[in-house]
């Protein structure tokens, strides 16, 4: 994002980033927070998530970030509240810029101004190419392709890190619901067969105790008792 500017220009914003060290598990800021900083990621690894009801540490990782990313932008643009929470997947090294920094450099740079439009024009990309894989993997698991879609899963490369691990995660989850469906499968065909057997023994009971099997049986007694 900063590879066009000037010397000067890097000073200015250089004097703007504050350096912070994250612990592993750490929490950078909450869903709904304001969005009041730009981070550029210099070591380790964050993600974005959405956080579970009551355990605002935890979620499962929507995409991660690494040596070089940024992330938060969006929030210092549109002013509102972050939109996911943020927390380091491992102790992790970052430079945060104010929003106050981030929007007098933004007037005083347009070079500045267009690597942050690329920024967020990546983002869409990524937006879409997130939006269709889910369609996919959601479409497979709705058909009951669970096997097809773990297979085609593990074996594709995305040229996005974040991408992968949520296919892993999907496939995953696959191979726990066709689990349970199959568990399901076999309590249903035991139930089945116990079903089966209960109305074989009613049944039975219901001939043995009918009129017509009582005077056959005593048609059967008296033979028995002519031929002795």
């Amino acid at each position: 994002m900063f590879s066009q500017l000037t010397g000067q220009a890097l000073a200015e914003v250089e004097g703007g980033l504050k350096p912070r060290s994250l612990a592993a598990g750490e929490v950078l800021f909450n869903q709904g927070d304001p969005g009041d900083e730009l981070i550029l990621v210099t070591g380790g690894k964050l993600a974005i998530y959405a956080p579970e009801d009551g355990f605002p540490a935890r979620g499962q990782p929507i995409r991660l970030f690494t040596d070089g990313s940024m992330l938060g932008e969006m929030a210092l643009i549109d002013h509102q509240p972050r939109s996911l929470s943020a927390r380091a997947e491992e102790p992790s090294t970052i430079l945060a810029l104010s929003r106050g920094d981030f929007e007098r450099l933004m007037d005083e740079n347009s070079i500045l101004r267009n690597a942050i439009m690329a920024g967020l024009s990546e983002r869409i990309r990524y937006t879409t190419d997130f939006l269709g894989e889910v369609r996919q993997w959601v479409q497979r698991i709705t058909e009951g392709n669970y096997q097809a879609g773990i297979e085609i899963d593990t074996g594709r490369r995305f040229k996005d890190p974040s991408l992968a691990v949520l296919a892993a995660e999907f496939s995953k989850m696959a191979a726990q619901v066709k689990e349970r469906e199959d568990t399901l499968k076999q309590e249903v065909a035991m139930l089945r067969i116990e079903i089966d057997e209960t109305k074989r023994k009613e049944d039975a009971s219901q001939i043995m105790n009918s009129d017509y099997y009582r005077s056959l049986k005593a048609r059967v007694n008296e033979i028995r008792h002519k031929k002795e």
